[in-house]
């Protein structure tokens, strides 16, 4: 007769010990693996709750949840979810969509689509403004003096500006006027003074007679914005990638993008943008960066780290101290971004630093796409992250070789 196998705690497990010793102390177990349990910090094993279906769609994905509301994507539809019911909220594409949420407002971007939505009265609205097209010019009577003008117009809406449309030029010999004769209701027309390259407001006008050199364009050289994913508000403004460049809009005017300046470019495809109070994580399929600093301008971009799994970003809060030597020990951290590395999972701190939560104990093959969630139960922390694929073993999800044929066979051969 066998004896008694005494334990008096877990540490968790750690498929990285070829051993096979299970006690790591007196009394203390670490298991190789462990399934459809938790660990709490008393070190006992706790069974993992199960799931209840409880909005039924069809193939849904995107799911998000803020401050003011929870949404996902359907069938191409935006849903709105409120307990145990979805109400579609508008055609959004089937793309995979992201979200910033900003004061009571909901802005929203996929490879196709751009929106904002109002939890509060359940619209979308477009974001941004379209540009109008080139003024077409004639010389008319006036006082402006001679010399060569620049002419542009911006489209107007609920009392907002659309980026300049293209600019056309018109040379006057003598001293006269301009005409316009293709504004629309909503345009608003901008020019220069004689040869000169600084826009200033004119009007919502068809004829331009004195330049008052007063208000300058201050949307020039701006586009609406365009198609972005991993959708990311931070310092004042929004950022948002498009393949290999992260883009930023104009401080404070989310509808405002300067493409051909405003951005950083790096040499792969983008797979994450997270914040932190002092700067951003770029996560790309090879590499992931810190462009440390809150102005673009100032930003340093500095290499941390491998690669993101796209899809796997989560904000936790009450994480404990990681490294950062202004800050003691026992303070909990709040808003820390953690995702999923090429090398396990990995949290960053405001100093642009990664640190593992789980290399040296747990190695798994993260799959090529996952989802995360942050969340806290019965007082213990909890990033929780699924993958429909891990490595090439189809529909096991995050595992390693060893919890794969647990899995399968009910044994590790």
């Amino acid at each position: 007769m066998s004896d008694p196998i005494k334990i008096e705690r877990f540490t968790g497990m750690s498929n990285l010990e070829e051993s096979g010793e299970l006690f790591v102390g007196e009394g203390v177990a670490q298991p190789r693996i462990i399934l459809n349990s938790d660990v709490t910090k008393s070190g006992n094993l706790v069974k993992r709750d199960g799931y209840t279906q409880v909005v039924a769609l069809t193939e849904p994905h995107s799911l998000w949840s803020g401050d003011t509301c929870m949404l996902c994507v359907s069938e191409g539809g935006l849903y709105q979810i409120e307990g145990t019911t979805a109400t579609s909220r508008g055609i959004v594409g089937n793309d995979t969509l992201y979200y910033a949420e900003v004061g009571n407002l909901i802005y929203l971007s996929s490879k196709s689509y751009t929106g904002i939505f109002d939890p509060v009265s359940g619209t979308i609205s477009s974001w941004g403004i379209e540009l109008p097209n080139g003024p077409m010019l004639t010389s008319a009577n006036g006082n402006l003096d001679a010399g060569i003008y620049h002419v542009c117009m911006t489209a107007e809406s609920d009392g907002e500006i659309s980026g300049n449309g293209p600019i056309s030029q018109i040379t006057l010999s003598s001293e006269g006027g301009i005409s316009i004769s293709n504004r629309g209701a909503d345009d608003l027309i901008w020019a220069t003074d004689p040869n000169s390259d600084i826009f200033y407001r004119i009007g919502k006008t068809d004829a331009i007679v004195n330049v008052p050199s007063v208000e300058p364009l201050p949307s020039l050289f701006c586009f609406p914005t365009p198609y972005l994913t991993n959708l990311c508000h931070a310092f004042g403004r929004m950022w948002g990638s498009v393949g290999n460049k992260v883009y930023y809009s104009d401080p404070f005017k989310w509808a405002w993008w300067k493409k051909g300046t405003s951005f950083f470019e790096f040499a792969t495809d983008i797979t994450m943008i997270a914040k932190t109070k002092t700067g951003l994580f770029i996560g790309a399929t090879d590499r992931t960066h810190c462009l440390l600093g809150t102005k673009p301008e100032e930003m340093q971009n500095l290499d941390v780290g491998a690669g993101a799994i796209p899809g796997t970003l989560a904000y936790c809060n009450n994480i404990i101290e990681l490294g950062d030597t202004i800050s003691p020990p026992e303070k909990k951290h709040e808003s820390v971004p953690v995702w999923v590395s090429e090398e396990g999972i990995v949290a960053g701190n405001p100093v642009g630093r990664l640190f593992s939560l789980s290399q040296g104990k747990v190695k798994f093959n993260p799959g090529n796409v996952g989802a995360s969630l942050y969340r806290q139960k019965n007082g213990d922390f909890q990033f929780l992250t699924s993958f429909p694929k891990g490595g090439e073993q189809d529909g096991i999800g995050m595992s390693d070789d060893a919890t794969i044929e647990v899995i399968r066979n009910g044994k590790v051969i």
